[in-house]
């Protein structure tokens, strides 16, 4: 008798059977049984087992003493001549009886040598999807059920004396077990949050290792949040590396860093107090008498501009689209800063100004100063070059 033809002679005294256990919080009113396999002391000789000894144990629980259902049970090991010893325990803090039976379970593993051979290899390719399977996407009670069928069904692949209807029985029982499956539904919502949330921040504000290691987590909790096969957990594990990444965020503590802050001078395309600049349209005009400068490209990916006076005392920023078609203005007055987001089609800007001055602007970390009278040359204490393009 092998393990599974035990199962079946278990199935006739109609109390509930499972093997090893119940899942937490669902087993079913006394009595029960669980049973399970401790170990084997198989003979073997020559790479053959001859005969496969298994030492099983058999669990009986009851909320009293039932002499009646024992007696049944020791009838059924006695009828299929099956050894055993028991032992009887009241477990106090659940308030039942256990009556354990520690059985051996013998089978000739050449006995019954097969006139067709068995296929399961079906069987096999159903149980190794199985078991690819993780619990945390599925409900409990049917993953639990299922993963009974699994046991099963792994002993009837290794089992030397099954029959292809048996193979053919549980592999049915898996598929029914596996369709039976509720997948859960992926709560997303924080992490959707909290990806909108992190893309309305600016690099500009951070330190270039900081920024960097929340790119790197906001690119794995988008690609999370876009995976229709992602489990609960996946989700939880990249919304928690977000949250971390954006609260270790750090601001630069000593103004631009070197090596990515580039300031250089740049000339202006008109020198004398006329040929302005029109606020409305963003063309030249002859009615305002103020400076302004070429157009200067903006570097991709540049979230946004800073704009602040140096002994002027205002300027202009006119924004184009990639036709240099003039889109808006941003103002700043005194002795002060402004900070504001690049448009979405930007493509170029120009500065403006009532006279020659060393205003300047930030875009993206690179700062540009206007100076002199000059080309636009490399500062002496940077080490790249100037990445904006004067068109």
């Amino acid at each position: 008798m092998n393990l599974m033809e035990f199962k079946a002679e278990l199935e006739k005294l109609e109390i509930p059977i499972q093997y090893r256990s119940f899942s937490v919080g669902h087993a079913p009113e006394l009595p029960y049984i669980l049973f399970y396999e401790n170990d084997s002391d198989n003979v073997f000789a020559d790479n053959h087992n001859y005969y496969d000894v298994l030492n099983v144990s058999c669990e009986l629980y009851a909320d009293e003493k039932d002499i009646e259902l024992e007696t049944k049970l020791q009838k059924l090991l006695y009828d299929n001549e099956i050894e055993y010893n028991s032992t009887e325990t009241f477990i106090d803090s659940e308030n039942m009886y256990l009556k354990a039976y520690d059985i051996v379970i013998t089978f000739d593993s050449l006995a019954d040598v097969k006139e067709k051979e068995v296929d399961k290899s079906n069987l096999k390719s159903l149980i190794d999807y199985v078991e690819t399977l993780k619990s945390d996407a599925y409900e409990v009670d049917g993953f639990s059920k299922l993963e009974t069928v699994l046991a099963y069904a792994k002993a009837v692949l290794i089992d030397m004396e099954t029959v292809q209807d048996e193979v053919d029985e549980i592999e049915i029982e898996l598929l029914n077990a596996l369709n039976g499956l509720i997948v859960l539904k992926i709560d997303k919502t924080q992490l959707k949050a909290q990806i909108d949330y992190v893309k309305t921040l600016s690099a500009v504000e951070y330190t270039t290792e900081s920024w960097g290691v929340l790119k790197i987590a906001l690119a794995n909790a988008e690609a999370v949040y876009g995976n229709d096969n992602a489990t609960q957990s996946n989700v939880n594990d990249v919304l928690n590396k977000l949250f971390e990444s954006y609260q270790n965020l750090q601001k630069p503590t000593g103004g631009f860093e070197k090596g990515v802050n580039l300031y250089a001078p740049l000339s202006w395309q008109a020198q004398g107090l006329y040929g302005g600049l029109d606020y409305s349209t963003g063309e030249v005009n002859d009615h305002t008498f103020y400076i302004h400068s070429d157009f200067i490209k903006i570097p991709d990916k540049s979230p946004s501009v800073s704009m602040q006076t140096k002994g002027s005392d205002s300027i202009y920023i006119f924004i184009y689209d990639e036709n240099k078609m003039f889109m808006k203005n941003e103002y700043v007055y005194g002795d002060v800063s402004k900070t504001f987001e690049i448009l979405r089609k930007a493509r170029y800007i120009r500065t403006y100004s009532y006279k020659q001055t060393p205003s300047s602007i930030l875009i993206n970390k690179t700062k540009i100063e206007f100076g002199e009278k000059t080309d636009w040359t490399i500062a002496p204490e940077d080490e790249e070059y100037m990445k904006l393009q004067l068109i």
